[in-house]
């Protein structure tokens, strides 16, 4: 009996039973009002990765140098590093240190190309203007496309044919 009336007791105060899933009122959220009113804490995406790698990258360090102390970018650090491994003889710091190298080789080659083409192009369409009418060396029409070349029109086959008028 004394079970049933503790257990009444506690239905006058927690109109239900307080467990898991059913918190006590008190500590429930108000109506309209968010479970996280802060929101949800920034976590790592991609573009934070990226940024926190770049800030890291150019973070100034102090590296002993020959003479002394020298403050330089953490990358820099790095890659000396890497290139004094490489000159002591480290198989897989000399194969990094040739490939970036390389691939830095490339790249400044190919944008050289593109200028160099671009350049050209310009210079093709610079002379262009300058003389619309002149034909180039080996072609049937002019540069700019308008006129037939003198040498093909003549070049016809058979006699001239006579003007009507």
């Amino acid at each position: 009996m004394t079970s049933r009336k503790k257990e009444a007791r506690l239905h006058e105060a927690h109109p239900y039973q307080v467990g898991y899933g059913k918190p006590p009122e008190h500590t429930r959220f108000c109506k309209g009002q968010s479970g996280n009113p802060g929101g949800r804490p920034a976590g790592m995406t991609a573009g934070r990765a990226k940024a926190l790698v770049l800030e890291e990258a150019y973070r100034m360090v102090r590296v002993e140098d020959g003479d002394g102390v020298v403050a330089v970018p953490a990358i820099q650090a790095i890659l000396r590093s890497q290139i004094v491994l490489a000159s002591k003889g480290n198989g897989p710091a000399q194969r990094a240190v040739v490939a970036a190298v390389q691939a830095i080789e490339e790249e400044m080659e190919r944008k050289a190309r593109a200028s160099d083409t671009q350049r050209q192009i310009a210079l093709l369409l610079a002379r262009e203007r300058e003389a619309p009418n002149k034909t180039l060396p080996g072609s049937a029409r002019s540069v700019s496309g308008d006129a037939p070349c003198a040498a093909a029109a003549n070049s016809s086959s058979g006699p001239p044919k006579e003007e009507r008028k």
